[in-house]
């Protein structure tokens, strides 16, 4: 059939086209719009033939999640023939392969070839993962403690980590169960899910069946149908327009628009006649507020609006589409709110819940949740600030490296100050910018992100950038434990420096502080009493290039190895990865996540080549006497008031 409609559109363009070519008074139209009709052509015939491309369920592996187009979409490769070029940058993109069937080109995790490799966690469980066939496989015990080989048959991440997904094995179930261990692409090794998120140690151990189906599939996927009861169950009918985020997600359904634009003459005159095309949904024309609801569907932390509206998510999916109003389908939770009904109701089965997204005073505190700081910038409420002020979801021809691009999908110049000083135009003049931050104008300090976006949220085993925007107060950090971002590069100072600094610059009524506060640098304070996500951020900023320059690289290392025992074995990776990252450290492997021998031997190491580096000056602020030995009674005392309390960060 698709050849037959092939044929009659290229007979149609052999009689068409030669009269088209002619202008009314008889002369040749110009090449430009030769080639806009020849594209539509070409538009028409990939309509064709991607409408004859699906198939039906039947047809369809009946073991795991599969893609199928219903409604109006269509998938990626019907925007293909038309926009090659954004088709090829959103390709490149972390978008289009966060969730991917699971093959020999997508699977980036050292499965050990034929023979395998045994991965063993520390409650004595083992797994064995291996390659057969093209494909691969994992080796467990079932519920009824017999070892069954299982295929491994989707992938999440492609970015920073990569994460396992297994098909259980029953017919006419499509529920997935997840290898409970993580691939780390940057270090090339594996570690337990329970050391890649920031949880306790029991939670992360539990074999997670169901949770890609019912959780996952809202966000790593486009126009998704769970079709499964809740999220632990291990029956279920899940299916999707397509894996990963594809152009559907931000431009909605491309049917219409792929209708409309079929017949070359129709779109050649709309083009024309400057018509604006309303079957498609382009998110840079929208204004700041719609365009970045479209991102807010997933970067956000919500909720259905309505407790009844489970069962029809379930069944038929998101009925949000690009451009409309994000709050008629999701309930936005903001901890700013708590008494809004369907918060409530979220607290009273997740006791929990808040405060494992959220600071005490309502700031986000995990990643991947952005479009929520937005909310609360008065940049956007008040501005005109959105995602696509500093973020671009096709790569510009601008000469950047795509790796530059794709790490942030950031717009030329957004690494420095360009989406500041567009909207605050009395800082564009770099004496100005110096009398307003002061520090030099090409210092890290004059950068506003480092100040007024510090890396005060978690994910992803390192800090991230709030999004919502704000000034370094030192009452707020007292009050809430959040970083300030002075302290983020200074690791060296105490809260009460900063205090006093902030009070001279700009009048900040200093708060009291107490002797530690006073004279202990405050990033020493939080990793060694501060909770398990303050210890993770402390950690992190001690490897942070901006924070080395102001604060020096030579008395970080002792100070990390007390979080090798971290009860939160994320705490402890992040803290070796950061050691391995300082000069004369490079050689220190991190591999002791767990076990208590490697654990104390590893520290010994550390502290023995510390202590053979050059005579260390007396820093009492980082508590290094006057003979450059630490002061160990001072870090023991520290350590004893470590905040033990349960942190589950749910990035």
């Amino acid at each position: 059939m698709a050849l037959q409609l092939l044929l009659m559109l290229l007979l149609l363009i052999t009689a068409v086209l030669p009269p088209l070519l002619k202008g009314s008074s008889g002369g040749r139209l110009p090449i430009g719009r030769i080639l806009m009709i020849t594209a539509a052509a070409g538009c028409a015939v990939g309509a064709i033939i991607a409408r004859d491309r699906s198939l039906t369920i039947e047809q369809m592996p009946s073991m795991r999640p599969v893609e199928v187009t219903e409604g109006d979409y269509r998938g990626s490769d019907s925007c293909r023939v038309c926009h090659p070029t954004q088709h090829r940058s959103w390709h490149d993109s972390y978008h289009r392969s966060m969730t991917q069937l699971a093959t020999p080109e997508t699977v980036i995790g050292e499965f050990g070839g034929a023979a395998g490799t045994v991965l063993n966690r520390d409650d004595h469980s083992s797994f064995h993962i291996y390659e057969k066939d093209q494909g691969h496989h994992v080796s467990l015990q079932d519920d009824l403690g017999q070892v069954v080989s299982l295929p491994i048959v989707m992938t999440t991440g492609s970015h920073h980590m990569q994460i396992y997904w297994f098909s259980l094995g029953r017919e006419n179930s499509r529920s997935l169960g997840m290898l409970p261990f993580v691939y780390l692409i940057q270090e090339e090794r594996w570690i337990p899910r329970h050391a890649a998120f920031l949880m306790p140690q029991e939670r992360g151990r539990e074999l997670i069946v169901g949770r890609w189906n019912a959780t996952c599939v809202r966000c790593h996927s486009t126009d998704p149908r769970a079709h499964a009861e809740n999220p632990d169950s291990t029956q279920a009918d899940t299916m999707a327009a397509e894996f990963g985020i594809s152009c559907e997600a931000c431009h909605g359904p491309g049917d219409p628009h792929v209708a409309a634009n079929s017949n070359p003459l129709s779109r050649y005159m709309n083009r024309l006649s400057g018509g604006k095309d309303q079957t498609i949904t382009n998110p840079a024309r929208l204004d700041h507020q719609r365009g970045s609801q479209i991102c807010g569907l997933c970067h956000s932390v919500s909720s259905i609006k309505h407790e009844s509206d489970f069962a029809r998510w379930h069944e038929q999916g998101y009925q949000f589409r690009p451009g409309q109003q994000l709050t008629n389908e999701r309930h936005l939770v903001q901890a700013t709110k708590p008494d809004a009904e369907m918060t409530q109701k979220l607290v009273d089965s997740y006791p929990h819940f808040l405060e494992d997204s959220f600071w005490s005073d309502g700031m986000l505190r995990v990643t991947g949740r952005e479009y929520t700081g937005l909310l609360e910038t008065p940049c956007h409420q008040q501005g005109k600030l959105s995602c696509m002020s500093c973020h671009q979801m096709h790569k510009p021809a601008d000469g950047r490296p795509l790796e530059d691009w794709r790490d942030d999908q950031l717009k030329p110049g957004m690494r420095g100050n360009q989406a500041c000083i567009s909207c605050h135009t009395e800082l564009q003049d770099t004496a100005d910018l110096a009398n307003h931050t002061h520090h030099l104008a090409e210092s890290q300090g004059s950068n506003c992100y480092n100040c007024h976006m510090p890396h005060t949220s978690y994910g992803l085993l390192k800090a991230v950038r709030s999004h919502q925007v704000d000034s370094p107060d030192v009452a707020v950090t007292l009050e809430t434990g959040r970083p300030v971002a002075c302290n983020q590069c200074h690791l060296d100072k105490p809260l009460g420096w900063t205090a006093d600094w902030l009070t001279e610059w700009y009048g900040q009524p200093r708060p009291e502080l107490n002797e530690d506060q006073q004279e202990v640098a405050a990033s020493i304070l939080w990793l060694l009493s501060g909770d398990a996500g303050q210890r993770a951020l402390a950690a992190w900023t001690y490897s942070w290039p901006p924070a080395l320059e102001a604060s020096g690289d030579d008395w970080q290392a002792p100070m990390l190895t007390w979080l090798f025992d971290d009860p939160y074995q994320a705490v402890a990776f992040i803290a070796g990865r950061s050691l391995h990252s300082l000069p004369g450290y490079d050689q220190i492997g991190y591999d002791f996540l767990g076990n208590e021998e490697h654990v104390h031997a590893k520290r010994d190491e550390v502290r023995a080549l510390w202590q053979q580096r050059p005579s260390q000056r007396p820093r009492t602020t980082v508590l290094i006497d006057e003979t450059g030995q630490l002061l160990l009674k001072e870090i023991e005392r520290l350590y004893s008031q470590r905040d033990n309390r349960r942190i589950s960060l749910t990035e």
